[in-house]
């Protein structure tokens, strides 16, 4: 084995099979039954039950000594969070430039899957349930959830504030996101298909390193990718698992805009950690099979249909909503984004972050402008979580993506899902600030009657005392609604607030999404379109699960693209059983304590990852 002083890079002459044979393993290469790296994967199943075990017995210590360490990461490496990821993309613009048509393969190779395929799978994958869990992000900014910046009504009116919301849920979700995965992928698949190189994340210090990846610090960057991997799919599996186990009650119950019209439901089925559990167990099935089926037969046709569903909503919605309007605050929320975003890319709330005045630590003596920790609550805890995501995504991309140019494989992986996710997010935040803005300005007349004042407060929030709502259609039409005035006549007439109107930011985020595509239709429409997203949710859900579980199994076997059976298995049910134990263990009085722990981990983890990624630049520079 190669000692920790043989760096140097060298030629190798070996083909795939030898860089293999010069690992750790157990089996034999190529194998159906048995073929492994036995320090990866013993020790990255060691430490994640271990892990899993220690949240399970305190999860409120866990909880707390993990989010402190995520505290540490935020407060303290926030400035690196920011520039970092400014010099990836200068250096993927760089290759996009230089090396355009470097072929990630041999030249007579054929891409593997069709585009549409292609770019249904590294989207299901690179999103996963998160784009649906947060599909009220752009509204959640303008009601202003822990007070960003352009809260601040001396400095923004709530038309501005509307636009600098959508801009940065665009930021969150956009270019600066999916750098990591365009890195990491970029990488490994020039490694594994031009020179040779098993499909493994060892590999890409290689030009760095040299020999030394065959050994212990190879085996080390396989197994942090393996923790960053298994911990982020935990949490998604928990995020999703919640957000469906409240969709089934609300078909069950035939809840529609606020009233269940079977309060005991057809069923019985209650929101709560043992169904969640169930839901764990039927998605970790299907995920299983999914990866069992294979790449082609399993996860992209997953894909294909879950990326087609979603389609088919987004543009439901836009078609059902104010058309011309979302059109419309999208166009300008995306040139927002593009002129704000050599500013809001170096952002890092600096100020704000000092506090109040009254600290004594040296904040504005104004105290206006944000509110301390809504950087870290919300860009620096993405970028952890992008990053953490990194070495599966990336490693999925690559693994797709035989047979491309590397100029596509940029554009493919940087530009045309941060334009699907400008779309997607932009649309539905553009809908739900409008269904909001109906809801508090309704609230306006009752507020006047009441004594208060355009001057107070609660005007612009909706929340006078006395004077707010939920669902328009149990509202008082006699309080809530508009005065409207005729503009030929001086005719002033009286309109309710319709039954459609809802204040979204009342509601549970698991409800939001349901809620906000009820509002179209009637009782008959709301349960045809929770069917729908159900369904949809369930195949990103997943798509994501056995993509990464499929990941895994690459990796602990020394980078076999198509690792034993057995061994799938294995992994599929490890990220199952892990955020299902983590479920059934929580107590009546904390019942996500063990989940945020979990959910905290990939963005400590993301940290060392971050310096990794530096390294991944400086590789592809010197391997192109």
């Amino acid at each position: 084995m190669p000692g920790l002083k043989d760096w140097a890079p060298r030629r190798h002459e070996e083909d795939f099979e030898g860089h293999m044979m010069r690992m750790n393993s157990i089996g034999t290469i190529g194998s159906k039954c048995l073929y492994f790296n036995p320090v990866v994967s013993i020790s990255s199943a060691v430490l994640i039950w271990g892990f899993v075990i220690y949240a399970c017995v305190s999860p409120e210590d866990a909880q707390v000594e993990i989010q402190a360490w995520q505290s540490w990461v935020t407060d303290i490496w926030n400035w690196l969070y920011m520039i970092s990821q400014n010099i990836w993309i200068l250096v993927l613009l760089y290759l996009l430039y230089k090396y355009y048509n470097l072929k990630l393969g041999k030249e007579d190779d054929k891409p593997e899957f069709s585009d549409g395929t292609y770019f249904a799978m590294l989207f299901s994958a690179g999103l996963a349930t998160g784009l649906w869990y947060y599909t009220a992000e752009g509204m959640w900014h303008y009601e202003g959830y822990a007070s960003p910046r352009w809260m601040d009504s001396n400095m923004f009116n709530m038309n501005t504030r509307a636009e600098h919301a959508l801009m940065a849920t665009f930021f969150h979700w956009g270019l600066h996101g999916w750098i990591p995965y365009c890195c990491m992928g970029a990488l490994m698949a020039i490694l594994h298909y031009r020179r040779g190189f098993p499909l493994s994340i060892r590999w890409t210090l290689y030009p760095l390193i040299g020999e030394m990846c065959y050994g212990i610090v190879g085996d080390l960057v396989e197994i942090l990718s393996i923790l960053c991997t298994v911990f982020g799919v935990c949490t998604s599996l928990g995020l999703g698992a919640m957000q469906i186990n409240k969709g089934l009650v609300r078909l069950d119950r035939g809840t529609y805009r606020g009233v269940d019209d079977i309060p005991e439901g057809n069923t019985g089925i209650d929101y709560s950690k043992e169904a969640q559990i169930v839901v764990i167990i039927g998605v970790t099935l299907l995920a299983t099979i999914s990866v069992v089926l294979g790449l082609k037969r399993g996860i992209a046709t997953l894909a294909q249909v879950a990326f087609a569903l979603s389609l088919f909503l987004l543009g439901t919605m836009v078609l059902l909503d104010n058309t011309w309007y979302i059109l419309n605050a999208n166009t300008s929320a995306v040139g927002y984004y593009l002129w704000y975003l050599p500013k809001i890319s170096f952002h890092t709330d600096a100020w704000e972050e000092l506090g109040v005045s009254t600290d004594g630590t040296g904040a504005a003596p104004d105290n206006r402008g944000g509110a301390k920790g809504w950087m870290n609550m919300w860009t620096i805890f993405y970028w952890g979580w992008w990053i953490s995501w990194g070495p599966f995504v990336g490693t999925f991309l690559a693994r797709i993506s035989k047979g491309r140019k590397l100029g596509t494989f940029i554009l493919a992986t940087l530009i045309l899902p941060s334009l699907w996710s400008f779309a997607f997010l932009g649309g539905f935040g553009a809908a739900q600030i409008r269904i909001s803005n109906q809801a508090i300005s309704a609230t306006q007349h009752c507020a006047a009657a009441a004594g208060f004042t355009p001057a107070s407060p609660c005007w612009n929030t909706g929340y006078c005392a006395g004077c707010s709502f939920t669902y328009g259609s149990t509202a008082d039409k006699t309080k809530f609604g508009w005065m409207q005035t005729d503009a030929e006549t001086a005719v002033q007439t009286w309109v309710p607030v319709p039954d459609s109107v809802t204040r979204l930011y009342n509601l549970a985020t698991e409800d939001v999404l349901f809620e906000h595509l009820q509002t179209y239709g009637g009782k008959e429409w709301s349960t045809f379109i929770s069917v729908v997203t159900l369904v949809t949710i369930i195949l990103y859900f997943v798509t994501s699960s056995d993509s990464a579980s499929f990941v895994v199994d690459m990796l602990a076997a020394n980078g076999q693209p198509e690792p034993p059976l057995p061994q799938k298995i294995f992994w599929a049910f490890t990220e199952g059983a892990a955020a299902a134990v983590l479920m059934l263990v929580a107590g009546d009085d904390s019942p996500q304590a063990a989940l945020k722990a979990v959910q905290a981990l990939p963005i400590v983890l993301g940290l060392p990852y971050t310096f990794h990624l530096f390294y991944c630049c400086q590789s592809l520079l010197i391997i192109c």
